[in-house]
């Protein structure tokens, strides 16, 4: 039965490697979403014409997402 458990274990392993990363894509993606639309929101509020909010926190989010994405992978 000892042989088993370690086939298992092999199995095992790329499947939750493939479940972390895909895990960091959508939390890379909500991250980015979300301080996106929050600037698409404070640029409504303001009324500007240019969309500099959006740009601005997006550019933030996509900052923000890079960091977790490399803290994960370490």
């Amino acid at each position: 039965m000892e042989p088993k458990k370690t086939d298992q274990n092999e199995e095992k392993q790329p499947l939750n490697a493939y479940v972390k990363y895909s895990s960091l894509g959508f939390q890379m993606v909500g991250i980015i979403g979300a301080f996106t639309f929050a600037g698409y929101k404070l640029d409504e509020y303001q009324n500007s014409s240019i969309p500099i909010y959006t740009a601005i926190l997006s550019l933030v989010g996509v900052a923000i997402s890079l960091y977790f994405i490399f803290r994960g992978l370490k």
